[in-house]
């Protein structure tokens, strides 16, 4: 399909304002232009409460921001949010206005996690930071007016990519026990020789490009053979028996599109449930604008896939 007006317009916006591409500029350049989206992304909405905390990591303490929607009837998951930005850039402020829009829209307590950042903490460092923060975050569900059985573990784009992998460190240590996982836009294998159409049809010309996650993983793996890691390729990975059901949301003109959908044939076939939904005519970055109507039916089947992991109990006649 072609692409989505509302794509068309983004691209037309960045090209008008010289958005240059990101592997031809230097990390400092790729933050202050990851920042550079928040604008388009409408004002904040208002939300019952918001908690600013810590929990340890590996290195130190790691900031969360906690949304906490109006109390709805029943219990209410918990869900560990980890941004975007290739693992190089990106940070809480980045996706504050779409995780407030996500919180208010499923009734779920969103915990968003700000993680170490490469280059200057590569792989598996960002692993370890967000791990830790599941585990503590899932320790103190009761503190935020969720429930510890209904715990989420989800990410946008290089963030989809770390919660994949504290799904399977969950899976290998026997806790915490993570109910479903939410990937979006997930890069889950280095593109170098990926024979996947999407890298071919959208290499160029559609913000997200090959080149763009060459020089992304370049920055995030410490050694070239940390390539074929499990924690750092989850798709890679040759035992993917018994991790989360998933919901996995992808892209059309995005060359991570394939890999993403092949990690969820690939889950199903190792018993895995797995809901795939793709946009249709939608850039990788179709979340962070959360002003697209992309982004609301995003909201909506994350709000699906919440009720129907964990239905609401049956009225009694």
């Amino acid at each position: 399909m072609p692409l989505h007006p509302d794509s068309e317009r983004v691209l037309r916006t960045l090209a008008a304002q010289g958005f240059p591409p990101f592997e031809q500029v230097g990390v400092r350049t790729v933050r202050e232009l990851m920042r550079g989206l928040i604008p388009a992304q409408g004002p904040p909405e208002p939300l019952a409460r918001i908690i600013e905390t810590t929990v340890p990591g590996p290195d130190g303490a790691l900031p969360v921001r906690v949304y906490m929607p109006e109390p709805a009837t029943g219990p209410r998951p918990l869900m560990v949010f980890f941004h975007g930005g290739g693992w190089v850039a990106g940070d809480l402020e980045l996706v504050d206005r779409p995780l407030r829009r996500l919180a208010n829209a499923t009734g779920a307590v969103v915990a968003s996690v700000a993680y170490r950042l490469a280059p200057e903490t590569r792989f598996p460092g960002p692993v370890h930071d967000a791990d830790a923060a599941v585990r503590a975050l899932s320790a103190r569900a009761d503190e935020f007016g969720a429930e510890p059985d209904r715990l989420v573990v989800a990410g946008e784009s290089a963030g989809g990519n770390l919660a994949a992998a504290v799904c399977r460190l969950a899976r290998d240590r026997g806790g915490p026990r993570i109910g479903l996982q939410i990937l979006i836009c997930p890069p889950l294998a280095p593109p170098r020789g990926s024979a996947f159409p999407s890298y071919d049809a959208y290499a160029h010309g559609h913000l997200n490009t090959r080149a763009a996650m060459e020089h992304f993983w370049d920055l995030y793996l410490a050694t070239p053979e940390d390539a074929a890691h499990p924690l750092a390729a989850p798709l890679l990975a040759a035992d993917l028996a018994g991790l989360p059901p998933a919901l996995i949301l992808t892209a059309e003109c995005d060359p991570l599109r394939d890999e993403a959908e092949e990690y969820g044939r690939r889950l199903r076939t190792a018993g895995v449930p797995v809901t795939l939904r793709r946009y249709d005519g939608m850039l990788h970055v179709f979340f962070l604008l959360c002003r697209l109507t992309a982004f609301q039916e995003a909201a909506d089947e994350t709000g699906r896939a919440l009720r129907e992991r964990w239905p609401a109990p049956q009225e009694n006649d």
